[in-house]
């Protein structure tokens, strides 16, 4: 008897002090107080997601009990594969290292396996700040014109990773278009300035909030065209540009679509590894929920030109577990188009 109760004496203390403290029931604000928080972004810097991370973490220790200080670190690599790869199975599990991702990691268990080295419906989501939709570009001095124009003649673009790899040859294999595609650049934003030196002429699977932020000038003087966006609808600031359903042909056409499109709808998220303790978690949430609500930060992203239409983690694992559910023809018709990246 004495040794069972030492036993569970001990085992009792052991997770005493695994447990944070706001898992113990005690006050919040006393587990984020005088920590760090690393913020990742699995791009570099300058870019779309770089900025959205940089703005939000201006704003949220104000709303995270304990105000802890936010440092943003830049770990960009195929399409924010390499961070989701590391916050899955190096980075702290206890909410005191996040990572900004690209929404497409979420696609990658069912395309790429092989390279994979965690499962999307397994990370805390802690929230996104913006649904969205892409666009594909070409430089003005292009014959590229309409999407149909991209039936016909080859378009150049810039891949990065992400949308701007998966897009362009997604939307060769189904529908016919001729998009070369030069992968390697670090980021979104080499990839669009590559189209200004000349290396490239177009990008496919930019969102057309990057767009706005990081090349609104080029839209004001014309330098670029939008021919053709992608989501699962038509983006209200966009009602001339070609929609990428439009060409379905067929069912099995928009299921494709739809599997591919899936992510836009949390389209600039932010993940927590896996066992982080779900009173943290909660902390977390509440926090992101709280900055997208919050008047500063919202004046600022508006003076940014910065889109704001957020969606919340729980929901998030909600639509994972709807993608996840795709039918098995849907899932081999994406593979297929995207087995060569």
């Amino acid at each position: 008897m004495r040794r069972w109760l030492a036993y569970a004496w001990c085992g009792a203390l052991i997770a005493a002090f695994a447990s944070p403290p706001s898992a113990r029931g005690q006050d919040s604000s006393e587990y984020f107080k005088g920590k760090q928080v690393r913020l990742y972004v699995g791009s570099s810097t300058g870019g779309g997601y770089d900025t959205f991370a940089r703005v939000i973490a201006a704003y949220i220790p104000r709303h995270i009990p304990g105000q802890p200080q936010i440092i943003v670190q830049n770990m960009p690599g195929a399409g924010s594969l390499v961070l989701a790869n590391h916050v899955y199975n190096i980075g702290p599990r206890d909410g005191t290292e996040i990572g900004a991702v690209n929404p497409q990691i979420s696609l990658d268990p069912m395309v790429h396996p092989d390279r994979v080295k965690f499962d999307p419906r397994r990370f805390n989501w802690i929230g996104s700040a913006l649904t969205e939709n892409h666009v594909g570009v070409a430089w003005h001095t292009t014959a590229i014109k309409t999407f149909d124009d991209a039936l016909k003649e080859q378009l150049v673009v810039a891949g990065s990773g992400g949308s701007t790899d998966t897009y362009p040859d997604f939307t060769n294999g189904l529908l016919g278009t001729k998009f070369k595609v030069v992968s390697g650049y670090k980021g979104t934003k080499e990839g669009m300035l590559a189209m200004e030196r000349g290396e490239v002429t177009g990008n496919v699977g930019i969102t057309w909030a990057s767009l706005k932020a990081t090349g609104g000038e080029w839209l004001r003087n014309n330098q670029v065209r939008v021919f053709i966006q992608f989501g699962l609808e038509k983006h209200p600031e966009l009602p001339n540009v070609s929609w990428i359903y439009d060409y379905a042909r067929n069912d099995d056409d928009r299921a494709a679509m739809d599997l591919l499109l899936g992510p836009q709808q949390f389209g600039r998220p932010y993940i927590a590894p896996p066992d982080v303790p779900q009173p943290v978690v909660a902390i977390l949430r509440r926090a992101f929920d709280d900055t997208m609500k919050d008047p500063a930060f919202r004046a600022d992203a508006e003076k940014r030109q910065l889109d704001i239409d957020p969606v919340g983690g729980a929901e998030i694992q909600k639509l994972l577990d709807k993608m996840y559910g795709a039918p098995p023809a849907a899932v081999e018709k994406v593979r297929k188009y995207l087995e060569k990246m």
